[in-house]
């Protein structure tokens, strides 16, 4: 039966909306003129307030299809709202505010907190250099000597002070603690929902992940506590060994030719890149992709490829620069194997968890040693790759598992809580006295979403197991590739639920056992 006129005019106000969404984003991180943008952001509002009185003005007698189709659209609605920019003043009407995911002054702060991380981040002084975040963490992971490390460290004080404060009450991230707290508290937990969706019971993640980072401490650390600013450098051995080999000019290179060898083009699927910075274009903190369009339909009545942009600034080229690029390029190939109707191509936060982790199964190829000896012409242990794989990701746990205690626990001095968590389960000294866990954009725009890495990790670990077994290692190129983990993984967006996906692909539920294994097998 044919979808009703209201649920096809829905489906194509969507599309525009999204549209227009798109270009908005795209063109704010081109620095087009203010006016030119404050134009798109209007037409954002009307289209964004049509959407909404659509959708509340469809009847209540709807066939299954479209009833899941447009159940689909309206949890997806608050992700978009991360990125949309604020309307203060201007009258939403009747109910066109139900799409806003905060109240109005908790989101101002938010959004006031976030546009003072970016402006320090853009710009932390260490001696008489001005240095982007990326770039100075990527100075700590290769920096021979202590004491230089101590001082790269202490510039993300900035970060700190901008985000919690002096750590007391009023400090701008406890402020927003309480709204997001009350909002869980009311709402749900979204890392809950996360864990949920991939089907791992929400009540065993804070045992899941603590047992996790043991393991790493096992391998990596030992029963003595490291400095800080130490970690980086223990975690990124093999990009000191071998970044030089992975120039800024060849990350494109390296990143095209591993996609083509595995069926998976860029340019053939309308992956555009804007990752390095020029005059004029402002610094992206935190490398993001996203579709410039929904699945186009075809003559034939099915979809076709959407195509995406990436935004990162890699001021220089290094082995975890080409692991993040990767990554990107992996969010880029799952919007275009996507092949769904419009509202069920837009994606659920309780399914953020699985699209976040898919494209680490194909970033981690950057640390495997196949890989690396076919690209790099380098030799690399299995310890060394484990612990590049998983430095970075163990911070991701340690966040999750802060943000989990703080929203059971809003009242608790935040440091307190991060201390905790890295001395007793990763062997990280602690330094309560300042703010250092304050260096991620998500813990102030996105509370929740970096529990989206932790779980992934599991995830990614399970899939990869999973692939390796049944189609052997693609380090070196499987024309195939994408074309399988497509049409097993990828092509159904909010049409089906994650853990019944991942159910189906890996024979049973997902369990941390994969990435146990692999941490564990490299002390072998």
């Amino acid at each position: 039966m044919d979808a009703p006129a209201s649920i096809q005019t829905l489906e194509a106000v969507w599309a525009d909306y999204y549209a227009l969404w798109a270009a908005w984003l795209r063109d704010s991180n081109q620095r087009l003129p203010d006016a030119a943008l404050a134009a798109q952001e209007l037409e954002l509002l009307a289209a964004r307030y049509e959407l909404g009185a659509l959708l509340r003005g469809l009847p209540d007698a709807l066939d299954d299809d479209d009833a899941f189709a447009v159940r689909n659209l309206r949890t997806s609605l608050p992700d978009l709202d991360v990125w949309v920019p604020a309307f203060d003043g201007i009258d939403f009407g009747d109910g066109g505010d139900a799409l806003l995911p905060e109240e109005p002054e908790a989101a101002a702060l938010r959004r006031e907190v976030l546009d003072a991380f970016t402006s320090a981040a853009s710009s932390m002084r260490v001696g008489r250099e001005r240095l982007h975040r990326l770039t100075l963490q990527e100075r700590l992971a290769r920096e021979e000597d202590p004491a230089v490390r101590r001082e790269l460290f202490d510039a993300l004080r900035t970060l700190g002070e901008v985000v919690d404060g002096d750590g007391g009450e009023t400090s701008p991230y406890r402020r927003l603690l309480q709204s997001s707290a009350a909002r869980w508290a009311r709402d749900g937990s979204p890392i809950d929902a996360n864990a949920a969706g991939l089907g791992i019971e929400p009540s065993s993640v804070e045992r899941m992940l603590r047992s996790v980072m043991r393991a790493f401490r096992e391998l990596a650390i030992g029963p003595d506590l490291v400095e800080p600013w130490d970690y980086r450098y223990l975690a990124g051995g093999l990009g000191r060994r071998l970044d030089e080999l992975v120039p800024r000019e060849r990350l494109l290179e390296i990143n095209a030719l591993h996609l083509s060898s595995l069926g998976a083009d860029p340019a053939r699927l309308g992956v555009e890149y804007d990752i390095f910075p020029r005059p004029g274009r402002p610094n992206i903190t935190v490398a993001f992709t996203f579709a410039l369009e929904l699945p186009p339909r075809q003559p034939d009545g099915g979809f076709g490829a959407a195509r995406s942009q990436v935004f990162a600034t890699y001021e220089i080229g290094s082995l975890g620069n080409l692991e993040e690029l990767l990554h990107e390029s992996g969010h880029a190939i799952q919007d275009a194997a996507v092949r769904v109707r419009p509202l069920l191509a837009a994606t659920p936060s309780s399914h953020g968890a699985f699209w976040e982790a898919f494209a680490d199964v194909l970033g981690k190829d950057a640390v495997e040693p196949a890989f690396l000896a076919h690209n790099l012409g380098a030799s690399v242990s299995p310890r060394e790759a484990t612990i590049a794989r998983y430095g970075g990701v163990m911070l991701d746990c340690a966040w999750t598992l802060f943000e989990i205690e703080l929203h059971r626990h809003p009242s608790r001095r935040p440091n307190d809580v991060w201390a905790e968590i890295m001395e007793r389960s990763l062997g990280v000294r602690g330094h309560p006295e300042w703010s250092w866990w304050a260096t991620r954009t998500q813990l102030i725009d996105g509370p929740g979403y970096m529990a989206n890495y932790a779980l992934g990790a599991v995830m990614v670990a399970a899939v990869r197991a999973r692939i390796r077994e049944l189609r052997g290692d693609w380090s070196t190129g499987d024309p195939g590739w994408y074309a399988f983990v497509s049409d097993h993984l990828l092509q159904w967006s909010g049409a089906r639920e994650p853990s019944d996906i991942l159910r189906e692909f890996l024979g049973g539920p997902l369990t941390a056992d994969a990435l146990l294994e692999e941490i564990q097998s490299g002390a072998a």
